[in-house]
């Protein structure tokens, strides 16, 4: 799909509906009145065997018949005859249409018809959005094929430059009429339905191209070929444009439900949070979020960039209270909290009464009453000084006629920094909000509201401030490991020396099998024997003697019941960090690789983060620090500082190999022991699963 199909859905200069109906309430009714309700400039013809005239236009019996090839066809007619309408549009010369109808993939009996739809749009070169979707809102271009009565039900729809993707159709159509009803609008809805041809990623790769959008709001359920969102992503950055993305599935019954309404199976939850975060996506968890998250990321400026250490969000509230609660807020969302410098805060002492608090967060007090002049001087004194990177003022009560009196203010503060004005248990008017949001000033509801708004904007500073994808030689593609042998040679290759090692077979006596190894070891069963071997008993650490060795190794074939089994003896390991290193290759985001809390604590902890693959090491230590392991691997209680370095280099290679043998499904290294700055790492075990199922 290059620009210009895309563009078909967005300004098409005539449009097609095929099943169009003359019944007023009926979607196919809507669909032509929602076009010319709000002003589209082009020409529409529609579609309908039995009916002469709709709404005041002529109508054709097919599409062979209209006077000429429209952009864009617009098909709601039952499901059986949409593969042969798409083979009309080809045979028509139409390029692109949009597939209102339901009952494809959704339901068990549309499979095969859905099947029919896609060949027929390869057949005939006919680019297909939906079936089973809402359409497109192209308000800019006034251009909108839906049948939302949400459309339908406004007067004036209004614009701004914020867009929304949505795989669920009546989703997209509630966050319209969410974001029209607030006075915010938007430039784009687009409903992709059962994505049988074009998905999500398709579309957000064109909307991020458009002159007029700022922020996206992505709704999705499951994603296919999903690494696809990296570039994308990366372009968007470019292009000063932030994704925000609300997915469902996290939960056992969610992911169910995700199924059975959209024939996908979603891949775990969180991986989705840490890839979107490592391609600068921002995540959210809640409708609710997602249209705040809009509003904040589509009219507010980045933070001003202090450079200070001391630098953040300067709070200057009308209540102590209101105050303290949005510096524990700030903890709460990780927001620096500015202190002023010196000579701000001599100029505060000039400005507050003696009694006030002049520290951030400043309580102006109940003085804001009896000088009305107060707010501005402390604004302007506060948004002097270059730590402040944003201003929050908390209104308690009363807030109203302050705004009335300060507006000009707090604007005129806006064009230098993000300004965001508190309330509690106050409203302004819609058109109040509107002028304040287009003039860089948010007016939130409530301090956590406010301080959430902020936690959005650092996001977004950050994911700016993101590592290009990587572009390098993949590396030459190499077999599986068939053995331990082969499984310790791959963890040498790519910087996790593995610890020192012999399997011991029935016949060994270890006495002369162990005598180049050094006391203690560690005895355990290989890992195609059993993953699970602490769990079993298969494990025994700190072995002192050959003859315990063979007790050992005795004990556990026999709990196995493989006598002839082969029992792994390894040195043990000194002081380090436990981590654990995997890379699996069937997620929707393709191979990954997942770095964490190792050890016997790594279910217990869940400390861990994933990224796609492959990764750059800047991309490995920005994860790492996400992470509780950070503050061990920095020395804790007097332990000395691991070997990250070491440990990031290993995660970049062993992705690069893991990407090079496509054989290898997954790839855990649990624990690598990560010693001291500059002694490396040590792998104690591992487990590789291969495309024909066998584990070792």
């Amino acid at each position: 799909m290059n620009k210009n199909a895309f563009d078909n859905f967005l300004c098409p200069t005539s449009v097609a509906i095929v099943g169009a109906s003359p019944q007023r309430g009926s979607p196919r009714n809507t669909v032509v009145r929602n076009l010319q309700k709000h002003g589209y400039e082009g020409r529409i013809y529609p579609v309908s065997a039995s009916n002469e005239q709709i709404e005041g236009l002529k109508a054709y019996k097919t599409l062979a018949e209209l006077p000429e090839v429209p952009d864009v066809a617009l098909i709601i007619t039952p499901a059986e005859t949409v593969p042969d309408i798409i083979a009309q549009c080809g045979a028509k010369g139409i390029p692109s249409a949009i597939v209102i109808s339901s009952g494809f993939e959704e339901i068990e009996s549309g499979k095969d018809v859905a099947r029919r739809l896609a060949q027929a749009a390869r057949e005939h070169k006919v680019v297909v959005m939906g079936p089973n979707c809402q359409g497109v809102w192209s308000v800019r271009r006034k251009t909108m094929l839906t049948f939302s009565p949400t459309v339908l039900n406004t007067e004036v729809l209004q614009y701004s430059p914020v867009a929304i993707i949505s795989q669920s159709g009546a989703l997209s159509g509630a966050i319209g009429n969410a974001l029209q009803t607030s006075g915010m609008g938007c430039s784009y809805i687009i409903s992709v339905g059962n994505e049988t041809c074009l998905d999500a990623i398709d579309a957000l790769a064109a909307i991020i191209e458009q002159d007029d959008v700022c922020a996206v709001a992505l709704y999705i359920e499951g994603l296919d070929n999903a690494s696809r969102i990296l570039p994308i992503a990366q372009r968007a950055r470019e292009r000063g444009i932030q994704i925000v993305v609300l997915k469902a599935g996290r939960s056992v019954v969610g992911q169910q439900a995700t199924a059975s309404h959209t024939g996908k199976i979603a891949s775990s939850h969180a991986v989705y949070t840490d890839v979107l975060e490592q391609a600068g996506v921002i995540s959210v968890n809640s409708l609710l979020e997602l249209i705040s998250a809009m509003e904040v990321l589509a009219f507010l400026p980045n933070p001003r960039i202090s450079g200070d250490p001391l630098g953040g969000v300067s709070v200057m509230s009308a209540s102590g209270g209101a105050g303290a609660l949005l510096a524990d807020l700030s903890s709460e969302f990780d927001i620096p909290m500015a202190q002023f410098s010196p000579h701000i805060a001599q100029r505060l002492d000039g400005i507050l009464p003696e009694f006030a608090r002049k520290e951030n967060p400043i309580d102006l007090t109940g003085q804001v009453n009896t000088d009305r002049n107060l707010f501005k001087n402390t604004c302007e004194a506060v948004c002097d000084d270059p730590r402040t990177e944003a201003v929050v003022v908390q209104f308690s009560s009363s807030g109203r006629r302050y705004m009335q009196e300060n507006t000009d203010v707090f604007k005129t503060l806006a064009r230098q920094v993000p300004v965001v004005i508190s309330f509690i248990g106050e409203t302004m008017e819609r058109e109040v909000r509107k002028e304040c949001r287009e003039a860089g000033v948010l007016l939130s509801p409530d301090p956590s509201v406010t301080m959430s708004a902020l936690s959005l904007l650092y996001r977004r500073q950050r994911a700016l401030a993101l590592p290009a994808l990587p572009q390098r030689q993949p590396l030459p593609t190499r077999p599986a490991p068939r053995d331990w042998a082969q499984t310790m040679q791959f963890l040498g290759d790519s910087g996790a020396t593995p610890a020192r090692w012999l399997v011991l077979g029935p016949q060994d006596k270890a006495a002369s099998a162990c005598a180049q190894l050094n006391y203690p070891l560690v005895v355990k069963v290989l890992p195609s024997d059993s993953e699970h071997k602490t769990e079993l008993g298969l494990v025994k650490l700190r072995v002192g003697s050959a003859q315990e060795v063979d007790a050992c190794a005795a004990d556990f074939r026999q709990k196995m019941g493989k006598p002839q089994a082969g029992i792994l003896v390894q040195e043990m390991v000194g002081d380090g960090v436990e981590v654990v290193l995997s890379c699996l290759r069937k997620t929707d985001f393709g191979p990954i690789i997942s770095i964490g809390t190792g050890g016997v604590a790594i279910e217990l902890y869940r400390d861990i983060t994933s990224l796609a693959l492959p990764v750059t090491k800047e991309q490995v230590l920005l994860a790492l620090r996400k992470l509780k392991l950070w503050t061990l691997l920095q020395g804790f209680r007097g332990k000395p500082a691991a070997d990250i370095d070491a440990l990031a280099d290993a995660a970049v290679r062993f992705g690069d190999m893991f990407l090079a043998s496509p054989d290898v499904d997954e790839f855990e290294i649990n624990p690598v022991i990560v010693r001291s700055k500059g002694q490396g790492l040590c792998a104690v075990d591992a487990l590789v699963s291969t495309a024909t199922g066998a584990d070792h």
